[in-house]
């Protein structure tokens, strides 16, 4: 199967308030949602803590390290990530900003690029799973292998999923690298041009 990229020009935001609660999403945030399998409305949302839906604990960690240092004057912060589908990779990059008057935090997504694939069922939250484990990384979407953290595909044939019907259940977890690259968003101010 060809690779090819494919655009999608919309913007995802959503704001956090002082005491770290949502407290708006837009319409395009609310219908990539409903996209991936999640069809939530602003009423399911707002109000209910950021840090509820980050399921790992090392990168709420690292968000609430970025978000102190925003409402301490420092950023704008830009940082890039995947948020992948079955049959696509999706590129993306996170802008964090604060509003001083409104005393919130913008988390502005964006795609960069999307390139298909053929179908990865480890990525399907409705697919049929066992009592055996991985880690995925929620940042960039690799898989911890005793070889080191390696892209979904490679996992795939290195740990020989294809051969069950049922797939390992994918713990979200942060690999060393997006960690770093993490920390280091927040040492740094945004440029203004893309990257």
């Amino acid at each position: 199967m060809q690779l090819f990229q494919q655009i999608d020009a919309r913007t995802f935001v959503h704001r956090v308030d002082a005491r770290g609660r949502i407290s708006h999403v837009n319409a395009a945030w609310l219908d990539f949602g409903a996209e991936n399998g999640w069809p939530v409305t602003a009423a399911d949302v707002v109000g209910r803590p950021l840090m509820d839906s980050i399921a790992d604990a090392q990168l709420r960690y690292l968000y609430g390290l970025l978000m102190a240092r925003l409402r301490a004057g420092h950023g704008p912060f830009r940082f890039p990530y995947r948020c992948d589908a079955p049959d696509c990779r999706r590129f993306m990059e996170m802008q964090m900003l604060y509003d001083q008057a409104a005393r919130e935090i913008e988390f502005r997504s964006q795609i960069l690029r999307i390139e298909r694939r053929p179908e990865q069922t480890l990525l399907d939250p409705l697919h049929a799973t066992d009592a055996r484990s991985l880690d995925l990384c929620s940042c960039c979407k690799r898989v911890s292998t005793r070889s080191g953290w390696v892209e979904l595909e490679d996992a795939v044939m290195r740990l020989r999923l294809f051969d069950s019907d049922r797939l390992p259940q994918a713990h979200h977890r942060v690999c060393p690298a997006c960690a770093d690259g993490i920390s280091h968003a927040g040492h740094a101010r945004c440029s203004t041009g893309a990257h």
